[in-house]
């Protein structure tokens, strides 16, 4: 839900663009050049149709009369030109003095033109007044309120506001008959600390504003009585045009900024950082910009005289997260309040988000768990003692370390003092001998070329929370899972690491302290310490899933190595491994053929199911014994790596996704295939919905789609922003969002499918939390306020009696 970047018109005219207006029902844009030119353009294709030069002087303002269909242009040379529909001049009006902003009253039928000190009033003649051959009468009333340049005229309710050089706010009102005349209300003298730039009207269900914009870097709210309601400062130039956008209840902000500054108008915050506007490079400074409720359309023009559209787009991301240093491979959230989401990528970076209360776009986030902690594990008094017995070895790595780095011409290093303590924590604790381990500094065979290569820190790519416990659980790619736990009480707690008969023995580690300050009230203020840490895989960890039996909770886990492993959560053991039945202990057995990729739980059957690259899905019979977990179908069906696996309890059915490109359904028992979605994308991720039980795919073309089972798997809607592939998504309920994360290292927040058979026309519903918004254009759902719903299109409200036909699907995949 937000205004997408649609297209832009480069070098639009030969000198700066000073103003601009659209016909929406030619579907032409109008601008206006310092060189008194007025060209007209093609919506659709940015394709130039008339060029006119009747302006002497540089086009101040142009306003296109809806009611009747011609426009309105003037100009410093003085000049009122009307243009009919056949974009040729109906009427010239030259008042002799330069003419810097206008605005029709349709209420009054007035055009209200400022100049220098004065603004003057003009009757404009209807259609049934038959006057064929002129449009506004010459006769003109005249108020002198101000003593400067009046630079902005806006009408608002029978009203009508000026506002100049001179730092007024001049409020006006006609009398409905009689002779025409201009009567001052009330004046704002000293609005601002410098001249008024700009004013715009805004409006919201709640309230009505005039927005002003200002020389002294602020911009300010006032009620239509002329009583300051909000300042906004912070900027860092002159305010040169303010828009406010009513599908996303946001203000739009130039002050020659290369990018639109976005501010909510009920918080009085910026949220610019939070929505993004996708534009090209080098497109310049904004200098003026234009909301058309026709489409939900803003247009932009930039000092290097180009035109810039935006678009409303209801399914594109409400807010853009941006706080991770690189790729970032997984998502998880917690269900008790405060909802807080966890981020999971590169470097074992992992984030913790949570949505400020002051509006729906911001969020808060901090680094919560630091994977360099484990390091500092004290295992056993052996442990030191083996440590003791290596420091003269530390101490001649440090001296070789040193020495390649002084050798590198591109070094800031100047010897062993430049170590600091987080380059000595990369250090390896397990030396065999006196070299320096590879995996920390790699000398290149080219010495012209050498290069630092620092050890890397393993990827966080899969995150789990257990909401009973309050644990965090993440696996690694270094085969490591680790259980964080909120605990501000005990500063050392025991965790299992390897016991003596392969289990490991208790090791204590330190309390890892709180990154981050919490917003919120709640018990989980304090930082995520380390409870457990898992060495049982030898490869990259895959999947990970949690869930209670019989009053206990398990934890199953796969990776590359094509090993299950069961762990107890209540206890922090290690509990089982996959083991052939009648087999020794020490016997185990490989799950599939190839890697595993994913892996999910069915709660109704106590069966498990995991993805491989073999192109198979297993599908098992869970038991806390290793060898006590019986194969109970193979799903066979996908031409190349099955990615991702997952149970929809809603419509009880597994779904799987490959780089086929496909989406395969399965039904409880695993066989056969039910369906066969073609995704046109490689699916990377799934995620269920856990409202209606559609399936949300994530691919490698950057886009999210959405798959009604309740309409034949019809792509029903479709998620585009993303700028690169698509590695998670989560659904939240109770605020009807999809959150989804990306290798483009964002985060983005989208509005949740809603089913038609869910919605009642008849009756009031309850607010679903992101659904505030109106159109009518594509074919879209969304709403039109917190209590009412538009729906889409052409479609039929029935259910489909029969969701599981044979066959593919076309994905109806076409731009919305």
């Amino acid at each position: 839900m937000a205004m997408e970047y649609r297209i832009s018109i480069n070098e639009a005219h030969l000198t700066p663009i000073t103003a601009i207006e659209f016909n929406p029902f030619r579907r032409e844009i109008y601008t206006g050049a310092e060189d008194g030119s007025i060209r007209i353009w093609e919506l659709d294709s940015g394709k130039l149709l008339y060029n006119f030069n009747e302006h002497s002087g540089f086009v101040t303002q142009l306003l296109y009369c809806r009611e009747l269909k011609v426009l309105f242009s003037v100009s410093i040379d003085g000049q009122i030109i009307v243009w009919g529909p056949t974009n040729k001049p109906m009427q010239k009006i030259s008042t002799r003095e330069p003419i810097y902003c206008l605005e029709y009253n349709s209420r009054r039928q007035q055009l209200l033109c400022g100049y220098k000190g004065r603004v003057r009033a003009f009757h404009v003649y209807s259609p049934e007044e038959g006057h064929n051959t002129e449009v506004i009468e010459r006769k003109a009333i005249s108020c002198c309120e101000h003593t400067d340049i009046v630079s902005c005229i806006i009408t608002c309710e029978g009203r009508f506001y000026s506002a100049g050089y001179d730092r007024k706010i001049v409020i006006y009102d006609t009398p409905h008959h009689g002779k025409i005349k201009l009567k001052v209300i009330h004046t704002v003298h000293n609005a601002h600390e410098a001249a008024i730039s700009c004013m715009i009207y805004g409006k919201n269900s709640d309230n009505s504003w005039i927005i002003t914009g200002s020389f002294d870097r602020t911009v300010k709210l006032w009620s239509l009585d002329g009583n300051l309601l909000q300042n906004f400062d912070g900027f860092n130039n002159t305010i040169t045009s303010v828009c406010h956008v009513p599908p996303t209840q946001t203000l739009w902000l130039s002050a020659n900024s290369p990018t639109p500054i976005i501010w909510d108008p009920k918080g009085g915050i910026n949220v610019s950082d939070f929505v993004t506007t996708s534009l090209p490079p080098f497109i310049g400074h904004i200098k003026k910009l234009f909301y058309v409720p026709e489409g939900n359309q803003i247009f932009g023009t930039t000092n290097n005289r180009s035109i810039i559209i935006w678009k409303y787009n209801p399914a594109a991301s409400s807010s853009t997260l941006k706080g991770h240093s690189d790729i970032i491979e997984t998502l998880t959230f917690t269900e008790k309040e405060p909802l807080l989401i966890f981020s999971g990528g590169a470097y074992s970076e992992i984030q913790r988000w949570e949505r400020l209360q002051l509006n729906s776009f911001m969020y808060s986030h901090d680094t919560v768990c630091f994977l360099k902690d484990i390091e500092n594990i004290k295992t056993s008094n052996k442990e030191d003692k083996r440590k003791k017995l290596e420091k003269p070895k530390l101490k001649s790595i440090r001296r070789r370390y040193s020495q390649i780095m002084n050798t590198m011409p591109s070094s800031n290093y100047s010897g062993s003092k430049s170590l600091n303590n987080l380059e000595m924590m990369m250090l390896p604790l397990d030396i065999g001998d006196m070299e320096l381990n590879k995996n920390l500094v790699d000398e290149p065979t080219n010495k012209s070329n050498k290069k630092k290569q620092l050890k890397i820190k393993p990827s966080c790519l899969k995150l789990i929370y257990e909401e009973n416990f309050d644990y965090l659980i993440s696996g690694y790619e270094d085969s490591r899972i680790i259980v964080w736990g909120y605990n501000d009480e005990v500063l050392k707690i025991p965790i299992p690491e390897k016991d003596k008969s392969k289990n490991g023995t208790l090791a204590t580690i330190p309390n890892v302290s709180d990154t981050g300050n919490s917003d919120s009230v709640t018990n989980r203020v304090s930082g995520l310490s380390i409870k457990y840490v898992f060495e049982r895989h030898k490869s990259s960890i895959s999947g990970l899933v949690s869930f209670c039996l019989d009053n206990t909770y398990w934890l199953i886990s796969s990776g590359f190595d094509r090993r299950i492993c069961v762990w107890n959560l209540s206890t922090g053991k290690f509990q089982d491994v996959l083991r052939i039945a009648g087999q020794p202990k020490d016997k185990e057995e490989l799950a599939a053929d190839d890697i595993i990729t994913d892996i999910d739980y069915n709660p109704n059957r106590k069966e498990y199911a995991y993805a491989s690259a073999d192109r198979m899905i297993y599908l098992r019979k869970f038991s806390p014994k290793g060898d006590e977990m019986p194969l109970q179908a193979v799903m066979q069906g996908h031409e190349e790596e099955v990615r991702q696996i997952k149970w929809n309890n809603t419509y009880k059915i597994w779904v799987s996704g490959s780089d086929d490109r496909t989406i395969r359904i399965w039904p409880e028992t695993g066989i056969p295939c039910l369906k066969v979605i073609n995704n046109i994308g490689i699916v990377t991720t799934l995620c269920m919905d856990v409202v209606n039980g559609c399936i949300i795919s994530g691919a490698n073309d950057h886009i999210i789609r959405i798959y009604d089972p309740a309409k034949g798997y019809e792509n029903v809607q479709k998620h585009c922003g993303h700028q690169d592939e698509v590695k998670s998504i989560i659904h939240i309920p109770t605020r009807n969002q999809y959150i989804s994360a990306s290798w483009d290292g964002t985060i983005r927040v989208w509005n949740a499918y809603i089913q038609k058979s869910r919605i009642s026309l008849n009756q009031p519903q309850k607010n679903i939390e992101g659904i505030n918004s109106f159109d009518v254009n594509d074919d879209y759902i969304y709403g039109i306020n917190n209590d009412d719903f538009s729906l889409k299109k052409n479609s039929s409200l029935t259910l489909s009696q029969n969701p599981f036909n044979i066959g593919f699907t076309n994905g109806n995949d076409e731009e919305n």
